[in-house]
């Protein structure tokens, strides 16, 4: 009997015995069911693995044939950043059961050493944050919000260095002025009684710097080098003049360099040039700046000098009273003028400052006038004595 014929006929012995014995056969057949179902699941339980996974406030689950924690991850279609923090690691091998926690990174803007970096960080305070952007920072620094802060509600941060150092510093102490009054002189002179002098000190100065900038200083100690001397004044009080029977209020006295000149025209003697100008005012009009007739006057109340002045100074329109010293001007020729009023009532390129012009009918006066130092009373009023 060949091996074919021989399972052949253990084929059709086995049909005979189970034929013969239903119940055996049934129990038979359910052996091998639960053989079978037994080895399925004793393969589902070896292969299959049980994850839970945490991101933030969520929870998933799942039941995976996946190896390894990066698996699982990408199963549950969760976009992660490099930054994100999970544990266990990504390339960590799945237990039967598995506990994945995530913590996706939030973004922050941090300002430092003068520039702003955008960084990703899981950090719950602060400090983290800086240690992830790989910052370090010393005790005097400033941090904006404190290192202890929650950083979750904070996405901006400033670490701001913080540096000083220490500078010497010549400090002036200016004088001050005190001013007396002085019941001999006229309103407007002055008097000095003690020059002023300037005092000096010096300072030990803490300069605090926040990013090399300077941001505030203080004094720390100061030493006095030189005393500073006020300066001291005595001003006139004498508010009016009597001259010739009239009592002259004055608002203030002014002690004047003087010159000379002549209206230019035709029987002034004065020289013309080709145009037919005065050489003493450039022009042939004969009128003032104020549009007045260029004649001298007498010096009285009512037939005043005539004066080109530094309107800054002296404004035109005023009436002042001329102070000359032997009470005029006396030369070869006579005395060409005496002390008057006088009325500011013209200019000149070259009247600058603390200076006038007097007016004379004749060239030839005024050039003997020559320069002369004169005391002009600025008119306040006029009254008989």
């Amino acid at each position: 009997m060949n091996q074919v014929q021989w399972l052949a006929q253990g084929g059709k012995n086995m049909q005979q015995f189970f034929t013969s014995s239903p119940k055996l056969f049934k129990l038979t057949a359910f052996v091998i069911l639960i053989l079978m179902l037994t080895g399925t699941a004793i393969l589902y339980f070896t292969n299959y693995k049980w994850a839970t996974v945490y991101v933030d406030e969520k929870t998933y689950r799942c039941v995976t044939l996946a190896k390894g924690v990066e698996e699982v991850l990408e199963k549950i279609g969760l976009e992660l950043r490099a930054e994100d923090y999970v544990y266990p690691p990504r390339n960590h091998k799945l237990k039967r059961w598995t506990s994945i926690a995530v913590v996706k990174a939030q973004p922050f803007t941090v300002m430092h050493d003068g520039v702003s970096t955008e960084i990703w960080s899981v950090g719950s305070k602060v400090a983290d944050v800086l240690l992830d952007a790989g910052l370090q920072w010393r005790e005097q620094d400033q941090i904006i919000p404190p290192l202890e802060n929650m950083a979750a509600g904070n996405r901006e941060i400033a670490l701001i260095r913080v540096s000083s150092e220490l500078s010497h510093e010549l400090v002036t102490l200016p004088y001050s002025v005190f001013k007396v009054a002085n019941d001999s002189l006229y309103r407007g002179q002055e008097r000095l009684v003690q020059s002023g002098r300037n005092g000096q000190q010096l300072h030990i100065i803490q300069v605090i710097y926040h990013d090399n900038q300077a941001v505030e200083r203080n004094v720390l100690s100061s030493e006095l080098l030189v005393a500073a001397r006020d300066k001291i004044l005595e001003y006139g009080t004498i508010a009016s003049i009597n001259r010739g029977g009239l009592k002259i209020g004055i608002s203030r006295v002014l002690d004047v360099q003087s010159t000379a000149y002549c209206s230019g025209v035709e029987g002034t003697g004065c020289p013309v040039d080709e145009r037919g100008y005065s050489r003493c005012t450039g022009k042939a009009s004969g009128y003032t700046a104020t549009g007045r007739k260029a004649i001298q006057g007498t010096g009285t109340r009512v037939d005043p000098y005539i004066i080109a002045v530094d309107r800054k100074v002296i404004p035109l329109g005023t009436l002042c009273y001329l102070s000359f010293k032997g009470g005029g001007v006396t030369t070869r020729h006579g005395r060409i003028i005496k002390d008057g009023f006088a009325l500011a009532a013209d200019t000149g390129s070259a009247i600058k400052g603390n200076r006038v012009d007097i007016l004379f009918d004749n060239h030839w006066v005024a050039w003997y006038y020559g320069r002369r130092a004169v005391r002009v009373f600025v008119v306040e009023s006029v009254n008989a004595e």
